[in-house]
């Protein structure tokens, strides 16, 4: 491929609109010629230019090319494919490569893996961009509660490298510009919202192999760190040759690694430490490292890393990232996740800035959903995986609609000091048909109370994700409004506040003499009797548990 002071990467090509003449969208799906199985993340590029796509987890591609293009599809194990765009679309079926491992073949080729890998860090600065450059990523990132999906986000994310490859950093954000430069999401409806990170950009840059690595030597093996640790705890792994395969024409050394049996004392005992197994993927012209898979284990909980990278002119740049993983809890419920990272482009230039962003919630409501730009530029090609987030996230709404209605919510919820009656009406109106109310009307003298208050928190802890429990103020002072809330901690537990003014025709519309005072809506708006309602009485969560059981139509 060409390689100039700009190289494009468009993968994942998703158009609206492209000149008949000149070009047009080709969608086709990449399989194992002999298993009939999908060929994910394969490279299909466009011979003479930068420009590409790659398979994604089923091996669907689409791919805008110019008439009489010619195409050439590389991926890790298989051999290389060349064919005109005609021949493009459909089904096309990779050849796999022998993995070559016997005794005369690795005595005449093959070095002690361990050797391989020091080789593979130590050549870093050799098969890797020293200079700066911006790189622009696509990310996706979904979640689900057992077999539920339970939110989605979207975002175009910049990536300002300074000095490029040059340094290994320990974090994302290190020598580091990091922008999102669009971004698109749905209601967060998992039993971990209130956990949740906005968005994990730095996550799934830190799936980097290459680029980031654990600064220091670790006691045992840590499964929540983000990058890799193992070059600084080397001596903690045993390493396999399992044998040699090719990439592009090129013979490349298949190396698997294991961590060494660790155990930790707790006060149970000693307990088995976390484990770590993987994969390298390494040149043997250049030790150049071109992929790597990881899968990290504690007890039921578990979390895959991969990477991928390609060559462009003289150095290899990254251009994929996943990682995915799941948690058990207690009451045996599973809590799962995948994150990807595509890149879509890459700048060398001079004068390449962004200015980073910060990634909390507040800076990145103000990021508003652009239908148009999703509409023209580079995503992952979809798999019927989005039917079902429609049906689980949105209950029949397009994600388009939802993309929308996220930022309808988040601009009711995120501050309902300010305009809290606007805001709590339109929160009204948008629960209708959707969710249960738990509606608390307090004053900001709650001292006498504050004992219904801890029982309202542990209801909404465990009923949340069927009944949405909101305290409204009535406080004409915001001052004295966000002092409350933040001394009690109202916030907690996925609380929605509110303060409206004394006056308000809310208080009118719900008939509120005196405060504290508790009404249970049903999904249509309309007063439930549980019997009782204040947050303490045993009969208001019977209540609650009968009126979320499937089937009741509350």
């Amino acid at each position: 491929m060409i390689f100039g002071k700009k190289i494009q990467w468009l993968f994942f090509v998703l158009a609206s609109t492209i000149s008949a003449f000149s070009q047009s969208i080709v969608n086709g799906s990449v399989v194992d010629q002999e298993t009939g199985l999908p060929v994910p993340f394969a490279s299909i590029g466009i011979i003479g230019t930068s420009k590409g796509t790659s398979s994604n987890l089923n091996g669907e591609f689409s791919l805008a090319i110019p008439a009489g293009a010619t195409i050439k599809i590389t991926c890790v194990g298989y051999e290389s494919l060349t064919l005109n765009a005609s021949g493009l679309s459909g089904t096309i079926k990779l050849r796999p490569q022998t993995t070559h491992l016997n005794e005369v073949f690795v005595l005449a080729k093959a070095q002690n893996p361990r050797t391989v890998v020091r080789k593979a860090f130590a050549n870093l600065s050799n098969n890797y961009s020293k200079e700066s450059f911006l790189q622009k990523f696509f990310y996706r990132h979904y979640c689900k509660d057992d077999s539920v999906f339970g939110r989605l986000i979207e975002a175009s994310v910049d990536v300002l490298k300074h000095q490029g490859y040059r340094t290994i950093r320990s974090r994302a954000g290190d020598k580091e510009e990091i922008q999102v430069a669009q971004l698109r999401r749905s209601l967060d409806k998992t039993v971990m919202a209130q956990g949740h990170e906005p968005i994990s950009v730095h996550n799934i840059l830190q799936a980097d192999l290459v680029g980031y690595q654990s600064p220091v030597k670790s006691e045992h093996l840590k499964f929540y760190e983000e990058a890799s640790s193992l070059r600084t705890d080397f001596e903690s792994y045993t390493f396999a040759l399992e044998g040699i395969t090719t990439h592009d024409g090129l013979e490349v050394y298949k190396i698997s690694y294991q961590s060494k049996p660790d155990s930790i004392l707790t006060t149970a005992g000693y307990l088995p430490a976390t484990t770590a197994r993987g994969t390298l993927f390494i040149a043997m012209d250049s030790y150049a490292l071109i992929k790597s898979e990881d899968i990290k284990q504690d007890g039921p909980n578990w979390i895959r890393t991969s990477a991928y990278y390609q060559k462009y002119g003289d150095y290899y740049y990254p251009y994929h990232f996943v990682r995915e993983g799941e948690s058990r809890f207690s009451d045996n419920h599973e809590h799962s996740f995948h994150i990807e990272l595509m890149s879509v482009e890459i700048q060398h230039s001079s004068t390449s800035k962004i200015r980073s962003n910060p990634l909390d919630k507040e800076s990145l409501l103000k990021i508003g959903y652009d239908s148009a730009f999703w509409s023209t530029h580079t995503v992952l090609k979809t798999t019927p995986l989005e039917d079902d987030i429609i049906h689980d996230l949105g209950g029949g709404r397009s994600l388009n609609d939802q993309f929308y209605r996220y930022q309808q919510y988040e601009w009711s919820t995120a501050d309902g000091g300010k305009n809290g009656s606007e805001k709590f009406k339109w929160f009204l109106e948008d629960s209708r048909g959707e969710r249960i109310l738990y509606l608390g009307f307090i004053s900001n003298h709650c001292q006498p109370y504050l004992n219904e208050l801890e029982h309202l928190k542990k209801l909404s802890k465990a009923y949340r994700t069927h009944i949405a429990f909101v305290l409204i103020m009535i406080e004409n002072d915001e001052t004295k409004w966000q002092e409350v809330v933040t001394r009690y901690t109202l916030f907690a537990d996925g609380i929605i506040n509110y303060r409206i003014e004394v006056g308000s025709d809310l208080v009118k519309r719900f008939k509120i003499n005196e405060t504290p005072a508790f009404l249970l809506l049903s999904k249509e708006g309309t007063p439930l009797d549980p019997g009782a309602t204040v947050p303490s009485n045993p009969l208001l969560e019977a209540f609650l548990k009968n009126v979320i059981k499937p089937g009741n139509s509350q």
